[in-house]
């Protein structure tokens, strides 16, 4: 095996030297990014938010008296069609369940008032905007 020159190995070390400085510092410089207050209080306020939207789908579950799966079959009989998936609507002012029927084309989502089980509306499912559209039929 060749032994390298005391000048070879200092080349080495210097070029190694260097490429793990730039490296370093490129990496410094991106962690040096701090956030700015806004960003920081954004983030804050973003995640109060979600604490919130939790608290008041727990209140809503908590106050439903119809299950999520008695809210499919209620969606399914009124529509024909197969549910794929429920969740409370923590945006409506009294517990609602809303239930994805269909698929594809056929796709719609099921207002199912979570206190009498009762469907309150079938609108189509606007694929775009990953929820139902407007103008929905009632169901009353």
């Amino acid at each position: 095996m060749k032994q390298l020159s005391r000048s070879a190995k200092m080349a080495i070390a210097a070029a190694a030297i260097g490429v793990t400085g730039i490296a370093g510092m490129g990496a410094a410089a991106f962690a040096g990014e701090t956030p700015s207050p806004r960003g920081q209080m954004a983030g804050k306020m973003d995640m109060a938010d979600e604490r919130a939207d939790d608290a008041r789908e727990a209140q809503m579950l908590a106050q439903a008296r119809v299950s999520a799966g008695d809210a499919a079959r209620a969606a399914e009989q009124h529509t024909g069609l197969k549910a794929s998936e429920v969740e409370i609507d923590d945006e409506a002012a009294t517990p609602m369940w809303e239930v994805s029927v269909g698929s594809g084309a056929n796709e719609r989502n099921v207002m199912v008032d979570a206190m009498s089980g009762q469907v309150k509306s079938v609108a189509a499912y606007d694929s775009e905007a990953g929820e139902a559209g407007e103008g929905g039929e009632g169901a009353d």
